[in-house]
């Protein structure tokens, strides 16, 4: 959404794509699991909408941000769909995405699991792991995990590194639950970060000690 209220950003859109398009040209394999929220979240969904379709409209959403993101670097993006939506986007399948990483493309999945109540953290879990990623970043509007909201709390301290166990202990927010027991239990590192700020993804990437690591 950039500073926009609802919607997409055209230029940040663009900026993304460029810094992942430097970092795939590194020989980094890249894969963005991408929200929907900017289009439609359940859980503002307006009065009489129920949890099933309003999450259906959701990963809709997620799905054209996906093919957004794509048309704007037709070569090197391909988009998948959790969803079966064949006149708009290819399924997301084990094979599809492997191959389009071997030809040096960037996968960028739309829909999450594809299922009602599940978040796209859990998609982005799931997908790392069938795709036997390294590491998940997971990009917010916050740079990192404190120990109190900081926008409530200017006090609030930052970690720099945390491990899963204190996550729990602590009842810090990195991601849903079942996201966060998929990547505990396969040993599956997590690194929360900025987003926002020009050059962040690839500088964690590159591994700059940017954020907050979960390991």
């Amino acid at each position: 959404m950039g500073q926009q209220a609802y919607g997409i950003d055209a230029e940040v859109l663009k900026n993304y794509s460029q810094q992942l398009e430097e970092i795939a040209d590194l020989g980094v394999e890249i894969v963005v699991e991408i929200g929907g929220g900017n289009i439609y979240r359940w859980r503002t969904a307006q009065e009489g909408i129920d949890r099933e379709a309003a999450d259906m409209m959701g990963m809709m959403g997620s799905v054209m941000n996906a093919l957004n993101l794509a048309a704007v670097n037709k070569k090197r993006i391909k988009a998948l769909g959790t969803l079966s939506i064949p006149a708009a986007v290819d399924d997301y399948t084990i094979r599809i995405a492997d191959q389009a990483l071997k030809n040096k493309q960037i996968v960028v999945i739309g829909g999450g699991t594809g299922n009602q109540y599940f978040t796209t953290d859990t998609g982005a879990a799931i997908h790392a792991l069938q795709l036997q990623c390294e590491v998940i970043l997971k990009g917010t509007n916050v740079d990192g995990v404190y120990n109190n909201d900081p926008q409530e709390d200017p006090t609030a301290k930052k970690y720099d590194q945390v491990s899963f166990d204190e996550v729990l202990e602590k009842k810090l927010a990195i991601m849903d639950m079942t996201a966060f027991a998929l990547c505990r239990d396969n040993h599956l590192p997590i690194v929360v970060f900025d987003v926002l700020k020009e050059g962040n993804i690839k500088k964690t990437v590159l591994g700059e000690k940017i954020g907050t690591k979960v390991v």
